[in-house]
Parts: structure tokens; sequence; C-alpha cells
């Protein structure tokens, strides 16, 4: 507490969305909400991002509402207090940037006096919630479609981190769905995450993001230099956890990457699922039924291709393959996120139905459409290593394993113990892939010990 300059006991916050809105659409209202889940965990509260189960235990709850009417922006809130009692706040400020400021006052979490959050110019709120919410919470189509818009906000507002993030966010999120027109697109995207650390240093949504972004171009060591960093100005904050454990687990460091999700467990209380990526690290240090239970039941709830795979690919590693086969198909179905998700599910899932002629062709159509992408993320070219070696094609499982070192992905244990690649371990090329990622692996061990993934 003292670290962080803020007395008051450690808080666990769940921000919501309510019912009653006016004239505010709903990519709005998802910004909103992200702006004020900021605010509070520069403020130095743990944001939790889905309900605790067992109910509001310990934590507080704050349900969002607003109206517009005409110019005017005013928002109300409902807080639900970690004791259980219930009160309904309305800011008396005109100014709807300081109503977010004194809802979060309200509900007894002080929020520091910057101005790097949100707009200087208070009209410009409801556009930057609009940018914001489609390129951090949106789906891809909606990431890249805000791209203009947001650039534009970064320039009317270059002092605001948050219009920054959103900019260089949905860059990132355009690169990694799609070949850019432009090639230094990738250097924009950098040179705007700097400029949001730049901004407000520590920022813990702009750090997992740029860590995220960071480990993606294959840089883990700056991803975990930006996070370490971050995590020493705002130690309860867990969702930069998430960002620092994919660092660490795609490099090997799983003992670390093992030890940030402890800390983010203890963090956020056992709070259920917090983020939209499954989290490998249980997968890759052998923890399969925590990793299991991290994906959830299945395909019988809201469709998710991302999570849907994984639950077909672990199914297919622990040799139920019936299971496997309903899960990649669920994951196949079109959806507006995770493209690369579905073909590669379409593409185990013809395997499975003995059509291996057409998964190869699959398999051989998405690797030619990612040759052109400017982030490839070498995990998901690993998994495209993978899909090759289980429909028998050695040569180009190989040729894709060493592709996926070479974009930074080298989780060597996983290297090994992945039963889907055990037919190239006698290759020569395998075994000098092998060399240069535990060399490479022995090296960040060094520089990133186990211990500074703890609490700090």
């Amino acid at each position: 507490s003292c670290r962080t300059g803020h007395p008051h006991a450690p808080m666990r916050i769940l921000i919501e969305e309510g019912a009653a809105w006016g004239g505010v659409p709903e990519l709005q209202r998802h910004g909103l909400r992200q702006l004020m889940e900021d605010l509070a965990e520069t403020g130095g509260a743990t944001v939790l991002l889905a309900p605790p189960a067992g109910g509001p235990t310990g934590v507080l709850r704050v349900t969002l509402e607003g109206t517009v009417a005409g110019s005017d922006l005013h928002f109300q809130a409902r807080i639900l207090g970690p004791e259980g009692r219930e009160r309904d706040v309305v800011p008396p400020s005109p100014n709807p940037c300081l109503q977010l400021h004194q809802i979060l006052a309200a509900a007894g979490l002080p929020t520091p006096p910057t101005g790097a959050l949100l707009p200087r110019d208070p009209s410009r709120l409801l556009p930057l919630a609009e940018v914001y919410g489609a390129a951090i919470g949106g789906d891809d189509a909606q990431a890249r479609s805000v791209g203009n818009a947001a650039q534009a906000l970064a320039a009317l507002e270059p002092e605001c981190a948050t219009a920054v993030l959103a900019s260089a966010e949905s860059t990132y999120r355009r690169l990694l769905t799609q070949a850019p027109p432009n090639l230094e697109a990738q250097t924009v995207a950098a040179q705007g995450f700097e400029t949001v650390l730049a901004l407000l240093p520590g920022f813990p949504r702009g750090s997992a993001e740029a860590g995220r972004f960071f480990t993606d171009t294959g840089n883990q060591r700056r991803a975990m230099e930006v996070l370490l960093d971050a995590l020493v100005l705002h130690p309860r904050s867990s969702r930069m956890r998430n960002s620092l454990a994919y660092a660490a687990r795609t490099t090997g460091l799983l003992e670390g990457a093992m030890e940030t999700l402890r800390v983010r467990d203890l963090l956020e209380g056992g709070s259920g699922p917090r983020d939209r990526f499954p989290e490998t690290t249980y997968l890759y240090a052998g923890d399969w039924k925590r990793f299991d239970q991290n994906l959830g039941p299945g395909p019988t709830e809201r469709l998710d291709p991302m999570a849907d795979f994984y639950r077909g690919y672990l199914r297919l590693l622990q040799g139920r393959r019936d299971e496997a086969l309903v899960n990649f198909q669920a994951a196949a179905r079109p959806q507006p996120s995770n493209p690369q998700f579905q073909a590669l599910a379409s593409a185990y899932a013809l395997n499975l139905e003995g059509k291996r002629a057409e998964a190869l062709l699959a398999l051989r159509n998405l690797a030619r459409a990612r040759d052109d992408l400017r982030v490839p993320d070498g995990e998901f070219t690993f998994k495209l290593a993978e899909a090759f070696a289980f429909a028998g094609a050695q040569e180009e499982a190989m040729d894709l394993a060493q592709e996926a070192f070479s974009q930074g992905f080298g989780c060597s244990p996983w290297y090994q113990r992945s039963p889907l690649l055990g037919s190239l371990h006698d290759l020569p090329r395998w075994r000098a892939l092998i060399s240069h990622l535990v060399e490479r692996q022995r090296l960040l061990e060094a520089r990133f010990p186990t211990r500074d993934f703890g609490m700090r």
C-alpha cells in the first residue's frame, strides 16, 4: 500500500454496464466501462473482468449507466459494497470525465488526478469511448474499422494515453488478421505503444496490450521488461499478470509464468474466467486438468473459435478423437473473430474425418495466407506445425517449427513434450533446433529469474 501511494485496504472491483442507458450505443458503453476500469486500476484496485463465483462477497460492484441529452452526458451508478450495502450515486459535476472520478470516489476508491486517461476536452469522451470499445474489446472487424477515427482522435488529444492506445491497438489488430497495405504499419503500432508507456508510465491496460504486441512480434524480452516495471508501480493489477504469463510461457519460462498466475489468482480471490485468451501456460506445464477448467465446458455455450479450438486440441492430445472432432467443428463455424483458429480447426476436423488431402490443402492455404502478416504470432505458427505433423507432412511441419522459433516462440519444454511432433524427434534439423531453443531459454532464465514474477 505504501509503495502504490494508496493507504486504503486492497480492493477488488467489478464494473458492469447497467440497463438504464439513454442515447449511448453499445460500443460507447463498452468503452466507458473500460475507461472506468482504467481509472480504478491506476487508483490501486484489482479490477475483475468477470463476476466472481459465489456472489459479490469481498468485491465492490459498480453498475454504470448514463444518458445523453442534447450535448450533455450524465452518468449514474449503483454501488454494491463488499459488505452487501447498496446505494445509488448521481455525481454532481457537469463534466462527464469528472463524473467518472466522482463515482469511484463515492465507492471509496480515490483516483489519481491524471489527465492522461481521459480527454482534456470532455466533449470527446464519447468519441473516445467508441474507438476504445471497438479497438480494445470489439471483434477484429470492429477494431479495424475504427482505425482512422482513433488516429484522428489521438491527433486531437496527443497527451491522452487511452486515445493513443486505441489507435495503436487498432493497427495491431489489423496486423494480426490481414496483410496491411503499408509495410510501416508494424513500426507505427510499436511507436504507438511506446508513446502510451511514455505518457503514463505503468498504465496497466497500456502495459498489458504493449506486452502482448511485443510478445506477438517476437520481442518477449521487451514485453517482460515493460510488464515487470509496470507491476512495481501497480502491483495489484491482475490484468498485467495475464500478459506477463503470455510473454514468459512463449519463451519457456514456465516456472515464472506459473508464479505470476499464482499471484494473479491471489489478487483476484479466484474470481473465475478473466481473459479472452485461453491460458496455455497450464497446457505447456503439464497441468491439463487446470487448462481444461480454464477453457470451460464446451461448444454448448456462446461460440468462441479460440476456446473451442483449444478444447478440441486438448481432447486430441488426450486421445479423445470423437470429442475433439465435435469441438473442432464448433470452432470452424464462421464467427467475426479469430479467423485463423477457425481455419486451423477446420483442417483438424477434415483430418479427423479421414479427408487428409483436403486437410493438407486447407493447411497450405492457411500457411500461405499468413505469409504477408506483419505480426505472424510464433505460437500460432507452432500450432500450424503440429497440424502438419498430425496430417503426416513431416517436412512442412519441420519448416514451420523452425519458423515458429524465428518468430519468437521459444517454449522448449513444449517443443519436446508435444505429442503431435513426436515424429520429428529423430531428424537432425530437429535436434539442432532444440539445441538453439535450450540455449536461448538459458539466457532468458538468467535475465528473468522466477522470483521476479512473484509479488514485488
